[in-house]
């Protein structure tokens, strides 16, 4: 099929008449799609969560956790999820190369929810780059969606974070670009996962978010990035 494809991409102008050009069109635009583009479609509908949380708050009575958004997205959509705290690097790490295994193949959206900076996750005074993540998970991050639920991680440059794509081979990656409110990026959070539920397309997702939340999305800055 992508032969053919590629061949009625060089059709005569003319060939079909006055309606040659938006034929052409529409064959290059189909073409384009299904064929030139195979990292931006996942490959099934539901995808569950393979969550990793730093610590929020230095004093331990304060309970703020994302587990009650992981909670609610299992409770109301049948989304399961994988939860581990981590709060110093080498914990974050070891669950990090333990997520490509195949018994974890389900979860194919990562959560990685952090105090962040940008290219940056936090561990208190530690920290690690999204460069560094990008080598723990080289070459095994296929399918995966990789979501930063962290301030400003994601405030740079877009060819920074398609190389990141590129390095670990994974569908997209998701975030936000500025410092964000909790509770106000939570909500955006749980909006954007349960959307992947019914998309396999990365564009989709993308269109749909930016035309449901356009105004949740501009104050928090979240973006999507993928090849």
């Amino acid at each position: 099929m992508p032969s053919i494809l590629s061949g009625l991409k060089t059709w005569p102008a003319n060939l079909f008449g006055k309606k040659s050009k938006q034929i052409k069109f529409a064959v290059t635009q189909f073409y384009d799609y299904a064929y030139l583009s195979p990292m931006k479609i996942a490959k099934e509908y539901h995808k569950d969560i393979f969550c990793l949380e730093g610590d929020w708050e230095k004093d331990l009575r304060i309970k703020m956790s994302i587990r009650s958004t992981l909670d609610y997205l299992n409770d109301c959509f049948s989304i399961k999820s994988i939860h581990r705290n981590c709060s110093v690097r080498e914990q974050f790490i070891k669950y990090l190369k333990e997520y490509p295994f195949k018994k974890y193949y389900k979860y194919s959206i990562l959560y990685l929810a952090f105090h962040g900076d940008p290219n940056t996750i936090l561990f208190g005074k530690d920290l690690i780059t999204l460069d560094e993540i990008a080598e723990i998970c080289e070459n095994r991050l296929s399918n995966k969606i990789v979501h930063f639920g962290s301030c400003s991680a994601l405030n740079l440059d877009k060819r920074l974070l398609k190389n990141f794509i590129r390095k670990t081979n994974a569908l997209c990656i998701s975030g936000y670009n500025k410092k964000v409110d909790f509770n106000q990026s939570t909500v955006l959070d749980i909006l954007y996962l349960e959307m992947w539920q019914s998309n396999k397309d990365v564009r989709s997702v993308e269109r749909k978010m930016n035309t449901e939340y356009k105004g949740l999305i501009k104050r928090l800055g979240f973006r999507m990035v993928y090849v």
